[in-house]
């Protein structure tokens, strides 16, 4: 979620989450629930449409226990048929356990549900008067409302509140290939960079897990044919890092052939090497033997003439 609303949402906003039934609004505000109950912040949940032991019965399902947090206290549900009072009564009952809670966020389920506290117009001035004491406080307000479209604002909010809200999470089905996905927009989100995608989101045993986006040939790509197109990837991914393996194999082995007959060729080359110098050795054994033969005949011959020189003279 902070990934599309550029970091989460602002401290003392009003949220909107909207989309049709089915599409996991009552989900999405209960993931947030438990993440602000587990950073040990107090939530009030202001549920207009079941009782506590129905909402918490129906979070079980996509794995969200909100009961641990009702037992610490953390939780206050706080529920009432619309038709059971007045709108004033309802709000301020609400406003009281806004302050009895000490409540740093405040969800109301459902603005659709708040028209049947009498008209449009009053449910209009309770969910105003309510955002407002919510900002006084310091305290996030979310508020859920069931639409079936986005062309204006009236049909986004339901009651035209768009003017108080600081960001809007419009929630839809799409049919892509003979199956239904869920995707969520961020149609507004006051002082952001938020993102301008839809992105596919799933409901699963951990809460709302929010898909990247994943972009085919033919654009964004989701449930069975992003799985698709996922595994037809992860397999030509595969087929090329086999290919990759094998010649890095193949260039292994090659080097290690080449560095075997390079140490060989080094081998052979200081043999020959070496036997040149055994060779050069014994020319110059031969040259010196040959050389000094040489003198000593010389030697011989000079001796002789001396000898023959000496007896001349004496006759």
């Amino acid at each position: 979620m902070d990934a599309i609303l550029d970091g989460g949402y602002r401290r003392a906003s009003c949220i909107l989450i909207t989309g049709a039934a089915g599409t996991g609004k009552s989900t999405m505000s209960a993931t947030f629930t438990r993440a602000a109950c587990q950073r040990g912040e107090k939530v009030l949940y202001a549920n207009f449409e079941e009782s506590p032991e129905a909402m918490l019965s129906a979070m079980l399902s996509p794995g969200i226990d909100l009961q641990v947090y009702v037992d610490n206290g953390t939780l206050n549900i706080l529920t009432a048929m619309p038709e059971s009072m007045g709108a004033e009564e309802h709000l301020l009952r609400t406003f009281e356990a806004i302050k009895a809670h000490q409540a740093d966020h405040v969800i109301v389920d459902s603005l659709s549900s708040c028209q049947r506290f009498g008209s449009e117009r009053i449910a209009f001035e309770f969910i105003v008067r309510l955002v407002n004491r919510c900002k006084e406080c310091g305290a996030t307000i979310i508020l859920i409302n069931q639409a079936e479209g986005f062309t204006n604002t009236q049909e986004i909010s339901g009651i035209g509140i768009s003017s108080i809200v600081d960001s809007v999470l419009a929630l839809r089905h799409i049919d892509v290939g003979g199956e239904v996905n869920r995707m969520i927009l961020v149609m507004k989100a006051r002082g952001s960079k938020h993102s301008n995608q839809y992105r596919e989101f799933l409901i699963t045993d951990d809460g709302i897990d929010i898909a990247d986006v994943y972009v085919g040939i033919g654009g964004a790509l989701t449930g069975a044919a992003r799985q698709e197109q996922e595994a037809k990837e992860n397999a030509e991914w595969l087929l090329k890092r086999q290919q990759i393996e094998r010649k890095e194999q193949e260039l292994v082995k090659k080097q290690t052939t080449i560095e075997a007959e390079a140490t060989i060729a080094r081998e052979e080359l200081a043999a020959a090497d070496l036997e040149v110098e055994q060779l050069k050795l014994t020319e110059s054994v031969l040259v010196n033997g040959s050389t000094r033969r040489g003198e000593m005949r010389h030697e011989d011959s000079d001796s002789e003439r001396h000898r023959s020189g000496d007896k001349g003279g004496q006759e």
